[in-house]
């Protein structure tokens, strides 16, 4: 019985307070910041490369 309890008083993290437009700002900016982070190493390596 009380295991039953501690089921229904789980956290439920599908349950998020983030709104959508929130969230897909979020990933927009996730993805950005690594397109500019892989654009520099692909920078620094071929500069490297050259000298």
């Amino acid at each position: 019985m009380n295991q039953d309890q501690d089921a229904k008083n789980a956290p439920k993290y599908a349950d998020s307070s983030i709104s959508d437009k929130a969230f897909k700002r979020m990933l927009l900016w996730f993805f950005l910041y690594c397109s500019v982070f892989i654009i520099g190493v692909i920078l620094a390596v071929n500069a490297d490369s050259i000298s």
